[in-house]
């Protein structure tokens, strides 16, 4: 199988073909850790039950804003 590196936007990125994604068992929305090796990148699941594992996976657009709670009642301390 073979695959090219595109443009998208400011950043770089490849199609993974579905022959590859069925062997794989991968799915949209998946995450995937990348490593850098000898032989070129290793793509494979990510494990996120570390805590930095999913800090690295918020992104802008799954980063929610700040939440108001409304007026502080009762002995709140902010």
């Amino acid at each position: 199988m073979a695959t090219t590196i595109s443009r998208w936007g400011n950043s770089l990125g490849i199609r993974l073909p579905k022959e590859a994604l069925e062997r794989a068992d991968l799915h949209e929305g998946d995450i995937l850790s990348i490593e850098s090796t000898e032989h070129g990148l290793l793509l494979r699941p990510a494990d996120l039950s570390a805590l930095d594992d999913l800090v690295a996976a918020i992104t802008p657009e799954n980063l929610h804003g700040d939440l108001s709670t409304g007026v502080a009642v009762g002995n709140e301390v902010w």
